[in-house]
This record gives structure tokens, C-alpha cells and sequence, in this order.
């Protein structure tokens, strides 16, 4: 399974570190390119739509399967796409069927973790997160020694399938039943799914919020903020460190203390690093708040896919689609909402508020899946 997680986000990192390269091929703008970096998100957002409809009627086991696959035939294209209009709807179904199989092999995950009754999912996203460092790096190497991008994708992809066609029969061949409903009292089974799934989309909303603060703005902050220069760069390593330390430590952590102290320790540690930014006199207190951020993040995800998979009285499917729909809903929002606040206070000010109401968002809403 962790090979699943690992070579998911191995191929998906590959290209990222050449994406100028794929630009200055193109021949657009950056604002073009923006626009069609936008497909992966739409592509997301449409894919988490459906992708209860997808995952009920085809075994988890056999999204995960194909979806690898056009994963792996549609990768290397990015390095042969005619113009920007052709990547955004490449990047667009991309986006769509990532999210098909982000639900089908997180779910596996959890069906998994069920059986062997030890905490995984920590480990499975910090080896989701260990293949987008290593991924990153490859791409960056390729692209040091001058490999074309045509062939370091197909190589990416050649990687992915081998992979993919050794782990999936190891999966498990059916999908469990729904979580039975507690009592026979309460609310018609209609009106449960409905306040599981706003709850649950809420979360993802909330979750995707705090994580993509400091992933998108943190650059921006140390140059503005704390004039940090060189060093403006870093913040986003630290995070993306700090995420990939609490991943991997997470199950311990979780049988230690508790998934629900756990969940709710690593929320209020979010808001903790947006306190130490909107306070910090001096650049080395920025890049505390963001390892602090990153190790409260790290934990969160990873049970929120368990908390949705194991809702009671819904389809796993369900649970995931609609976590899913509010978790790139917020991604998609996120620049957005903190660029537009910024403007109108100041980055300390607005990473403070907007991580207080998320981590408000999410605890409340936390209280609503039981």
C-alpha cells in the first residue's frame, strides 16, 4: 500500500520542478501559464463530484489500478502539449483523475488499517509525501543534467506502471460495507448522510485552508514581511519538512496520546505558528512558526480521510467525495481569500485570522461526524 501512496506522489512531483521549462517551450506568459496550471484544480474540483458515483460502482482496488495507469500515459504529454489552451485541459484531467484515485487508494488504506488494527495512515501519506520530495528532487537532477523532458516523464511514468502492476494485486479485492449506524433512534438515514457530508466538506474546507497558507504565501511573507531575502525560499522547505517528520511519526504519536487529542493538539498547533508570524520580530522566528504549522498539518489529513471513510451509515465513497469536494474547494479558495484580506490588513494580521476560523471551522464541524 505504501508503495501505492509513494508513487502517486513521486510521478505527480516529477515535472513541477520544470514547469519554466514547459512555459518558455510554449512560448506564453506567466499569467498564461497561470491559467493553465488552473486545470488541475478545476479538474479536482469536477472529479470530486462524482467520484462517489465512480468509486461505488468499481472496486476500490480496480480505481486505484486504473487510474495509476492514466495517470502514467498522461504525465509525460505535459512535455509534448502544443500550446496552454491544450495543458489546461490536460492538467484538467489529470485533476479529475487524481482525485479518483487519491478516494480509491485512501480508502484501501483505511480498509487496511481496519484489518491489521494498527494506525497506518500517518505513514501512508508521509510515504505520499517522502515520493513528492524524492520526485521533486529527480525532476530537479533531470533537469541539472540537461535530460529532455520527454524522456525523464516517460522514464517517471515507466517507474510508475512497474510499480502499480507489483502493489495492486496486494490490495484488498472487495470494498467493507458502510459503518453500522449507532441506535435506531435519530434522524432518517437521508438526513444523516447530509449532515455527515456538510460536516465532513467543512473539514476538508477548513483543513485545506491552513495547509495552503503557508504553501502558497510563504515566499511572499518573508519577502515582505520580514525581508528575509536569500532566505525567502525556505519557509516552504521547513513546512514541507516539518510535514513529512509529524507524517512519519504520526501512528506513534496517535497510540500514544490519542486520534482525537492528536487531532485536536496538531489543530491549535496551526494557529499557534500563525500567532508566532503575526509576533515575530526576526526571520528565525518565521521559520519556527512554520515547522510548527507543518508538524500540526502533518497529522491532520491523513485522519480526516480515516474520519470520512468510516462515517457511520455511509459509503466510503461518499464520506471521501464529499471531504474531498470541500478540501479542493478550499485549495482552489485559498489564494484567493488570503490575497484579497491582505490587501485589505496585512499578512500578520490575515494568516492569524484565517487560521483561527479554519481551526474554529474544523473543530466545530469535527463534533457533527460522531
Amino acid at each position: 500500500m505504501g508503495a501505492v501512496f509513494f508513487v502517486n506522489g513521486f510521478v505527480f512531483s516529477n515535472w513541477i520542478p520544470r514547469i519554466n521549462e514547459v512555459r518558455d517551450r510554449l512560448g506564453v506568459s506567466n499569467s498564461g501559464l497561470g491559467l493553465a496550471l488552473l486545470g488541475g484544480g478545476l479538474g479536482g474540483f469536477v472529479g470530486s463530484l462524482l467520484v462517489a458515483r465512480v468509486v461505488t460502482k468499481v472496486r476500490t482496488r480496480t480505481v486505484v489500478l486504473v487510474a495509476s495507469l492514466l495517470m502514467a500515459a498522461l504525465v509525460p504529454l505535459v512535455a509534448v502539449v502544443p500550446n496552454a489552451f491544450v495543458l489546461l485541459v490536460l492538467l484538467t484531467l489529470l485533476g479529475f483523475n487524481d482525485v479518483q484515485n487519491d478516494v480509491a487508494f485512501n480508502a484501501q488504506g483505511v480498509m487496511i488499517q481496519a484489518r491489521i488494527g494498527t494506525p497506518i495512515m500517518q505513514r501512508l501519506h508521509g510515504t505520499w509525501s517522502l515520493g513528492m520530495v524524492v520526485g521533486g528532487g529527480t525532476g530537479w537532477l533531470a533537469s541539472a543534467a540537461d535530460v529532455s523532458l520527454g524522456l525523464h516523464l516517460l522514464l517517471a511514468a515507466a517507474f510508475m506502471v512497474v510499480v502499480v502492476l507489483v502493489a495492486v494485486p496486494g490490495l484488498l479485492a472487495a470494498d467493507d460495507p458502510p459503518e453500522p449506524h449507532a441506535g435506531e433512534e435519530g434522524p432518517r438515514p437521508a438526513g444523516i448522510a447530509r449532515r455527515f457530508a456538510l460536516a465532513i466538506g467543512a473539514m476538508g474546507f477548513g483543513l485545506a485552508l491552513l495547509e495552503g497558507m503557508p504553501n502558497d504565501w510563504s515566499s511572499v511573507v518573508l519577502t515582505d514581511v520580514f525581508e528575509a531575502g536569500r532566505m525567502k525560499g525556505a519557509g516552504t522547505s521547513v513546512f514541507a519538512a516539518a510535514m513529512l517528520l509529524g507524517r512519519l511519526t504520526g501512528d506513534h504519536v496517535s497510540m500514544a496520546v490519542g486520534g482525537r487529542r492528536m487531532f485536536t493538539a496538531g489543530t491549535w498547533m496551526c494557529v499557534a505558528g500563525s500567532v508566532i508570524l503575526a509576533l515575530a520580530p526576526a526571520t528565525a522566528f518565521a521559520f519556527v512558526a512554520y515547522a510548527l504549522w507543518g508538524l500540526g498539518i502533518s497529522v491532520l489529513f491523513p485522519q480526516l480521510y480515516e474520519i470520512a471513510a468510516r462515517l457511520p451509515g455511509i459509503p466510503a465513497a461518499r464520506g471521501l467525495g464529499a471531504m474531498t469536494f470541500g478540501q479542493r474547494l478550499g485549495f482552489l479558495s485559498s489564494a484567493v481569500v488570503v490575497g484579497f484580506l491582505a490587501d485589505l490588513t496585512n499578512f500578520r494580521v490575515t494568516l492569524f485570522a484565517v487560521a483561527t476560523a479554519a481551526a474554529l471551522l474544523v473543530l466545530g464541524a469535527r463534533t457533527r461526524t460522531r
